[in-house]
């Protein structure tokens, strides 16, 4: 998948930055001014994920509202399995200071669960992450509560079951029964939803293992 981001220049010109996938940036030069310029990834357990959330909202933005719903969607799931590849990872290094080889991680995918829909997948890395189950994370968090606050009518809810049916029901809406004629609005509450699980992971990730 291509990536695109446009970063400002000091002369009031853009840097087109353009990659596909995990590749690097390339160095690029200002269009207005020819001045070269790098373009670094953000710190983060799925440099793909947070390429997908940008991806979504650019599309989001640019009035693909269908298509943006479901690169949302493919960022959580990116994030969360490699999420769950972090943790491992970091366990078998700890015993055998060697990093995981691309063998063992095609291992470690018969551990995670195929069936559930968002919610047995997020209680699996929930728990291999924090010892706890997603709600009760979110229930334990006082960073959680303030991204779920964001959501009032998820209130006295289950937070997994809330994005399972908010979020993951309208893009199997989508990809199973070819419904195509998505609105703004919709585009708009699932892109906020999948920013918001997705920032939840984080916490997470940063709970286990602090602020790098």
């Amino acid at each position: 998948m291509k990536f695109v981001q446009e970063m400002p220049c000091s002369c009031g010109g853009v840097f087109p930055f353009a990659t596909y996938g995990e590749a690097p940036w390339p160095t690029v030069v200002c269009a207005k001014c020819g001045m070269a310029g790098g373009q670094i990834n953000p710190l983060s357990v799925s440099v793909t994920a947070e390429r997908l959330l940008y991806r979504s909202k650019q599309e989001l933005e640019g009035g693909d509202y269908t298509l943006s719903i479901i690169i949302g969607t493919m960022a959580v799931e990116s994030f969360l399995t490699r999420l769950f590849f972090r943790v491992k990872g970091m366990d078998s290094f700890a015993t055998t200071f060697t990093w995981p080889t691309e063998a063992q991680e095609k291992v470690w995918e018969n551990e995670y669960p195929r069936k559930g829909g968002f919610t047995g997948p997020a209680d699996f890395v929930s728990k291999a992450t924090t010892g706890m189950t997603f709600d009760e994370f979110v229930e334990s968090s006082a960073t959680a509560k303030k991204i779920m606050a964001g959501f009032p009518d998820a209130a006295g809810l289950s937070a997994k079951q809330y994005f399972q049916s908010d979020l993951f029901y309208p893009r199997n809406r989508i990809a199973h029964w070819g419904y195509v004629s998505t609105t703004k609005d919709e585009a708009e509450r699932c892109f906020a939803l999948a920013v918001a699980i997705v920032s939840l992971f984080r916490e997470m990730d940063k709970v286990k293992y602090g602020t790098l």
